[in-house]
């Protein structure tokens, strides 16, 4: 009776100390999380702020591609004169190179290639929009005028080239002068510049 009354408290003595909660290993929380804690940490010492990102990527614009078409089509044209505004930015890019062409002092040759080429191209506009409201643009009749006297030019310097191989320089009947010649260049390259102003600030 006594040996059973022992064992009795003794089981009843266990069940009270021990505890009846769950016994097996928790999971560890912290370390599940850790990575959201990382992630707040760097977002809030990034060393750069909006502007200063800016900045660093303003070098990595590129220039304007005024010789794609597809940027021309998308960016440059406007709506009531997409056509026409097209048309002179290929204008634009031959009067760079005459006035490279100028300022440079390359041979005769490369220059009347170039003035054909700026020739032909005005041409073009004047046949396309003569009967059309582009006609009343100053852009237009710059166009006309610096066509005349670009062709004016090329053909005072061509025929200066083969007269100077029959009559001297000093001669007074000879109008194909170097200064004479000079004075020209120089007009048709004030031209030049003023008409390339105007076609790139088109309203």
């Amino acid at each position: 009776m006594n040996k059973l009354f022992i064992i009795s408290s003794l089981f009843i003595a266990v069940i009270f100390t021990s505890g009846s909660g769950y016994m097996g290993t928790l999971p560890d929380i912290e370390a599940e999380f850790s990575y959201m804690k990382k992630e707040k940490s760097e977002k809030a010492a990034s060393p750069y702020s909006v502007e200063e990102l800016d900045k660093e990527n303003e070098h990595k614009l590129k220039p304007i591609p005024r010789e794609d078409d597809t940027y021309v089509d998308i960016i440059i044209k406007r709506d009531k004169t997409s056509d026409y505004t097209n048309d002179l930015n290929s204008v634009i890019m031959i009067l760079e190179k005459l006035r490279r062409c100028l300022n440079t002092n390359q041979e005769i040759q490369m220059f009347n290639a170039i003035v054909s080429n700026l020739i032909d191209n005005i041409e073009y506009i004047h046949r396309e929009y003569k009967d059309k409201p582009e006609s009343n643009y100053l852009s237009y009749n710059k166009l006309l005028e610096l066509s005349v006297q670009a062709r004016e030019t090329a053909t005072f310097r061509t025929e200066g080239l083969a007269v100077q191989r029959y009559m001297p320089y000093t001669s007074p009947d000879n109008i194909y002068t170097k200064e004479n010649l000079n004075a020209k260049l120089e007009n048709l390259l004030n031209n030049v510049n003023d008409t390339i102003f105007i076609l790139k600030n088109l309203e």
